[in-house]
């Protein structure tokens, strides 16, 4: 049988397309950038000194909002549970009046009537 043998086709070169790229030019700007860094001095962050010595960031003013609502909500439902603690939801004064006289020993069911509730 008859053999085929199939080269690949070899991928372009970037330098043989611009020959400046490996030239002495390019080294030579290279060089220029490194002399113009090397004058300049690049200053030190400054560290914290200790772990109580910290800067305020993000984090610690998304926390005190959090710490402000959660105060907030727990403020707002304690008002009601407060209110209803201290309410005297009894219909007259005289109401335990009337249960001690209608059922002193508290063994006695006493039944109202709905109708008069609306229900």
């Amino acid at each position: 049988g008859v053999h085929e043998v199939w080269l690949k086709p070899s991928r372009p070169n970037l330098l043989q397309w611009c020959p400046l790229l490996a030239g002495p030019m390019a080294q030579r700007g290279a060089l220029q950038l490194s002399r113009l860094a090397r004058g300049k001095q690049i200053e030190l962050p400054a560290f914290t000194k200790s772990r109580f010595a910290r800067r305020w960031n993000m984090v610690d003013e998304d926390r005190v909002k959090w710490y402000n609502w959660n105060l907030a909500c727990i403020g707002l439902t304690a008002v009601p549970l407060l209110w209803m603690y201290t309410v005297n939801y009894r219909t007259s004064e005289e109401t335990q009046i009337l249960i001690r006289t209608l059922n002193p020993t508290g063994t006695e069911k006493i039944k109202y009537d709905l109708k008069l509730y609306g229900s």
